[in-house]
């Protein structure tokens, strides 16, 4: 059964960049928001002290998150300004060859979890 593609990763953030992260994210949502029409969703969250970011991605596929990655690599580029160390990086659905190529090139040595198999769910919008 064809799904969704989920993509979460937990990254830390450098020692007193905090408030520049957050900068930087807000930035991005609002980029995101505006050019990539088909991401289903993307929700950014930081823990309470500041010090590590999550972000959530939800595609109908792999084409969406491929495109996401190319309209998004002048911010990768400079996330590394204020993001340390990849904490851990989930990817849950069937993805292409060319997706799992340029994700291995962000892996670092955090954990890494791949769930190729979409067994079933529902996912539901502007839901009140």
């Amino acid at each position: 059964m064809a799904g969704p593609i989920i993509y979460i990763f937990t990254m830390t953030i450098k020692p007193g960049k905090a408030e520049e992260a957050r900068k930087h994210i807000a930035e991005q949502i609002e980029f995101v928001e505006t050019n990539e029409p088909r991401m289903i969703a993307f929700h950014c969250f930081f823990d309470e002290e500041g010090s590590k970011l999550t972000i959530v991605q939800v595609h109908p596929d792999s084409a969406s998150i491929e495109f996401h990655m190319e309209v998004s690599a002048k911010h990768f580029t400079t996330a590394f300004d204020y993001l340390e160390a990849q904490v851990s990086e989930q990817y849950y659905g069937s993805i292409s060859e060319t997706l799992a190529s340029e994700l291995a090139k962000w892996e670092t040595n955090g954990a890494v979890t791949h769930m190729p198999l979409h067994e079933g769910g529902f996912t539901r919008t502007n839901v009140r």
